[in-house]
């Protein structure tokens, strides 16, 4: 077996699971394939699959300039995995055709095909690094679904959405940011973009629970509350991994955290080991609360198609699979109608979603507000530290695409609070 071969047909199988079966990298079968790997491969793997994912419009396009002919999943997923790595990540050319020859023979494919495509696309390599997609190369559901996009908003879009994210960290508190001895593009007192991103987990501020990874547009709206009143009862409804709650916690507010997924309460009660946090943890679907329970705050980061996230989980243009917005669009309002039950009068819900499609954003509200004639839009709070952002609030609606702040990746995210007035 060439040297690399197994673990490129390890690749090229987590690729065609996700493509084909909707799959995630969290997905225990995946999982499995790579928990078998030792450690410099995992990178490889990781490196590769996900860029792989963020790229392969990019491969398509130039694929259709040697391959004329209808490819079957395999072959195209063969084919995009090593166009990602010859053109857009450098590897060597001839472990790279070698390898996906050899694994083509195994998938009973064309290897000439493979073979004499490849070497057409390593020769020209340098040419079609500069390769530029259009609006129109992006998914149909995608491009009917963003319609509500300006130009600028669009041509942003499309010259950010494949770029790796940056890594935002939001600290306890001022005096464990000020400790901190590595480079840090601070966007608050208590938060900053990391300069050096490799192994955070093993990083010894990271290890004493001084700060988590959380994107900025997640971490925004909540900095800019003022909690007063200590003994309010604040709810997070969907709470991990637990960003949100954790920026509550270190405020020593009374929080409960819920999350009706079992696989993600585990992920929040580890980071809630590792940040010395413990508040009580619930493990229920929020939509069946005890609605005789009342809270004073409630944060919904709603589920949603997740386009936000699009650098972190490039797979959502990448499955074959289009994301069910009706069912996610039924969740998200059932969802603001039981925080509305819930809600003491005075109190505000924050609803979010890593989404800026409009029918899981402003739609969502303006329903909402028809429907609930006792609530209205509350104001953002800006302060002299945050007012430089202002610019992604408007109408006290914060939607952001993804974007740059600072010169760094943001997510795309969508907030807003609503607040019960009688």
């Amino acid at each position: 077996m060439i040297k690399g071969e197994k673990v490129r047909f390890d690749i090229h199988n987590i690729l065609f699971s996700i493509y084909k079966f909707n799959n995630t990298l969290e997905n225990t079968s995946i999982k499995k394939i790579i928990d078998k790997h030792k450690k410099e491969d995992v990178s490889f793997i990781f490196n590769v699959t996900l860029n792989s994912m963020r790229l392969h419009i990019h491969s398509l396009k130039i694929l259709k300039k040697y391959i004329k002919k209808k490819l079957r999943d395999h072959e195209k997923i063969l084919l995009i995995s090593a166009i990602t790595q010859i053109v857009f990540l450098d590897f060597k050319e001839y472990a790279v055709i070698n390898c996906s020859v050899e694994i083509s023979k195994k998938l009973k494919l064309y290897p000439a095909l493979i073979n004499a495509s490849l070497k057409a696309i390593a020769k020209n390599k340098e040419k079609l690094k500069n390769i530029k997609i259009s609006y129109n190369d992006l998914p149909q559901w995608f491009r009917k679904r963003s319609t509500s996009l300006t130009i600028h908003e669009k041509k942003q879009f499309l010259e950010n959405f494949y770029k790796e994210p940056d890594v935002h960290i939001v600290f306890k508190n001022e005096e464990k940011l000020n400790k901190f001895d590595e480079g840090l593009i601070k966007t608050s007192s208590t938060s900053g973009f990391l300069i050096d991103k490799k192994d955070i987990e093993v990083k010894k501020s990271f290890i004493r629970g001084d700060w988590w990874v959380q994107d900025f547009s997640s971490f925004f709206p909540i900095n800019n509350i003022e909690f007063r009143n200590q003994d309010l009862k604040l709810l997070d409804a969907c709470a991990a991994p637990g960003g949100k709650a954790f920026q509550l916690l270190s405020k020593n507010l009374k929080v409960t955290l819920n999350d009706k997924s079992k696989r993600r309460i585990q992920t929040l009660k580890s980071n809630l080991n590792r940040l010395k946090f413990n508040p009580k943890v619930l493990n229920k679907d929020f939509i069946k609360f005890d609605k005789n329970e009342k809270f004073d705050f409630i944060i919904i980061d709603a589920p949603c198609s997740a386009i936000g996230t699009i650098r972190k989980n490039p797979e959502i243009f990448f499955k074959s699979k289009i994301p069910d917005f009706d069912g996610l669009n039924n969740l998200q309002q059932n969802m603001l109608e039981k925080a509305a039950l819930l809600l003491n009068v005075g109190g505000n819900i924050l609803y979010m979603t890593c989404s800026f499609i409009k029918n899981e954003t402003v739609d969502q509200i303006n329903e909402f507000l028809k429907k609930n004639n006792n609530f209205l839009v509350a104001n953002f709070i800006f302060t002299e530290e945050n007012y430089n952002f202002s610019k992604l609030v408007k109408n006290n609606l914060m939607i952001t695409i993804p974007d740059k702040i600072l010169n760094n990746n943001i997510d795309g995210y969508f907030a807003a609070y609503l607040k019960k007035i009688k």
